[in-house]
């Protein structure tokens, strides 16, 4: 699934315009330009997985913001955020989704879901952080595959990325 940078742009915008957002939305449209990308990642307040992975979202943000890569934590529904971004120290821009708008746009069906986007606001990757957990209620005791770190890296050295897509594991999306 290819999208311009335009299309998303004026999409993003949009939502944003309509209520969507936490942060106003002229600093959204600036964040995304001149960028060398940007990641979505879909996160729920009650999902044990979204908790688990805020430490490892606030390192990755942090060691990739100076090269231009920005992260959005999107909420989708009505949840209550305050508390998750006070517990967890969520670092990143917060979207609220309150309409499932962005969800919808994006495709997302879980938390925690990544979707990576390269500098032309083309899709490079959409799936799981990592391996940490191959299914609800299973972890590794080691993570052997780093599947957003593996999309950040691929995108400033300009290199193609050898998995686009993995399934998400974590707490559905309820609409």
């Amino acid at each position: 699934m290819l999208l311009r940078a335009s299309k998303l742009i004026t999409a993003i915008v949009l939502f944003l315009v309509t209520g969507c957002t936490r942060i106003p939305p002229d600093a959204i449209s600036k964040s995304l330009k001149n960028k060398q990308g940007a990641v979505f990642v879909f996160l729920s307040p009650d999902c044990p997985l979204s908790q688990n992975y805020a430490t490892t979202l606030n390192a990755l943000r942090s060691q990739f913001q100076s090269s231009g890569i920005e992260f959005y934590a999107v909420f989708a529904g009505k949840a209550l955020v305050d508390d998750f971004i006070a517990t967890y120290k969520i670092t990143f821009p917060v979207l609220t989704d309150s309409d499932f708008r962005l969800a919808d746009f994006f495709g997302a069906t879980k938390t925690p879901e990544v979707f990576v986007l390269n500098p032309q606001g083309n899709f490079i990757y959409k799936g799981a952080i990592d391996n940490r957990a191959p299914e609800l209620g299973r972890q590794r005791t080691v993570i052997t595959e780093h599947y957003l770190l593996d999309a950040l890296n691929s995108i400033l050295q300009h290199q193609n990325l050898r998995v686009k897509e993995t399934p998400s594991v974590g707490c559905f999306i309820e609409k």
